[in-house]
């Protein structure tokens, strides 16, 4: 689980106990999303509480004129009262009444609002009402409060405001709270580019501390999205990619970078998988370790296939063999097994033997591409290992894709008999030298 849907959720969740978030620190380790039922659940407790006094009063709105309502409302009741009545009111009548009220004194309602709970009102709210609400809660800073709105905001009141909000810092703080993930491929569409390059400037200002407001945002963009934002960042030089790195590592952001880095273009991610800030044991570590928690391997997969051999033994030694393993199966999974070849010196013969049995295993075809793939790596040797691991009398079927490609390209078998006899294949050996002069 992200550690950032975490973090918000035990902000989000303190704002409603009336506690600070530290207070609430204990619950760091816990799942994002059961801190989000023990949001809502409470937030069902305090709304239900009393319910039948709220419906019985908004049942008497019905009969004042609108704006009388409004009146007495901003000027007898509380907004805590007057959020909890808007729940229990018909769409068009809370609608009516509150375009007559004041913005300051609808911004003091919204803060009690559960959004659940009035999804329509807030659709059918005039776009100009929502904006100024929107433009006073900014002021206020009470970025909670309009992350959670966002998914219940028609598309063009979120134009209207967003480009009322012309402070990038307020979007970026606001998007780490937005509650409806799925909206945010739809809202960074909605953003002109030339606000990108000063949301990406904005997150590597020092004194802003915004890396993980940005992160949250470009972990949920759609993969065209996550490449633009990735490349750009690229193109800022490689400090900018060091400084990535480290703010991920001390804020522990591996899990919503990770999805970035993977949709990165080619060689803008190869610029990254050699900077010295990617060898640090520690970052190394923190990366398999989440990719275990969160089960993100397939997105470790471009990382660790654009390493130098030097880097992959860093990268092995970092790693205790269990994690290499769910690597390697994430590879296999990915056709990506080849480029991970350089990591087996790493693995015990019992390893090894997991690696063969896979091997073994694959269709013909695939053995081939395999094979095809290994060569051009000059990646022989480790794969000799991993074949090594194979039981004698399991070697048949890998006999018979010996013998095919030993038919197609004799020259291999002189290439590589050798080196393949030294690590005791003679049996393989002979297969192909069979088949490459039969």
């Amino acid at each position: 689980m992200s550690t950032l849907e975490i973090r918000a959720e035990i902000i989000k969740l303190s704002r409603v106990l009336g506690l600070k978030p530290e207070q609430l620190e204990f619950l760091s380790h816990t799942p994002a999303t059961d801190i989000r039922h023990l949001r809502e659940t409470t937030h069902e407790y305090l709304f239900n509480r009393g319910r039948s006094l709220f419906q019985k009063l908004a049942a008497t709105t019905k009969l004042l004129p609108g704006k009388l309502t409004a009146f007495i409302g901003q000027k007898a009741f509380a907004p805590v009262f007057i959020a909890r009545i808007a729940g229990e009111m018909p769409t068009d009548r809370a609608v009516e009444i509150a375009q007559r009220m004041e913005i300051p004194f609808l911004a003091d309602v919204t803060l009690e609002l559960d959004p659940r709970r009035v999804g329509d009102i807030i659709r059918q709210m005039p776009v100009e009402i929502v904006r100024d609400v929107a433009m006073e809660l900014i002021r206020r800073r009470e970025y909670i409060t309009m992350g959670l709105f966002v998914g219940y905001l028609t598309d063009e009141a979120i134009r209207r405001v967003m480009a009322a909000i012309t402070d990038e810092e307020h979007l970026l703080r606001i998007g780490l709270f937005i509650e409806a993930k799925d909206q945010v491929p739809k809202l960074m569409r909605m953003v002109p580019d030339e606000r990108f390059p000063r949301f990406l400037k904005l997150a590597q200002d020092e004194g802003k501390n915004l890396w993980a407001e940005a992160l949250s945002l470009m972990a949920y963009a759609d993969g065209g999205m996550m490449r633009k934002l990735g490349d750009m960042m690229a193109d800022e030089g490689d400090a900018a990619l060091t400084r990535l790195l480290q703010r991920s590592q001390e804020q522990d952001l591996w899990g919503s970078i990770l999805p970035v880095i993977a949709q990165m273009s080619p060689e803008k991610q190869s610029r990254l998988v050699h900077l010295d800030a990617l060898a640090d044991p520690q970052v190394l570590q923190s990366l398999f370790r989440t990719a275990e928690e969160d089960n993100l391997w397939r997105l470790m997969l471009p990382l660790v296939a654009g390493m130098t051999e030097g880097e992959m033994a860093q990268t092995a030694r970092a790693a205790d063999p269990q994690k290499l393993l769910r690597l390697f199966r994430a590879a296999e999974q990915a056709h990506l097994v080849p480029k991970l070849l350089g990591l087996v010196d790493q693995f015990s013969p019992e390893e090894r033997s997991w690696m063969a049995t896979i091997a073994a295993a694959m269709p013909a075809e695939l053995q081939e591409r395999f094979a095809e793939e290994v060569d051009q790596a000059g990646l022989w040797e480790p794969l000799f290992e991993v074949a090594r691991a194979i039981p004698t009398e399991g070697r048949a079927a890998l006999a018979d894709t010996v013998r095919r490609i030993a038919g197609q390209r004799p020259e291999l078998v002189r290439k590589l008999a050798g080196l393949a006899e030294s690590r005791g294949l003679g049996d393989l050996v002979a297969a192909a030298r069979a088949a490459a002069t039969g």
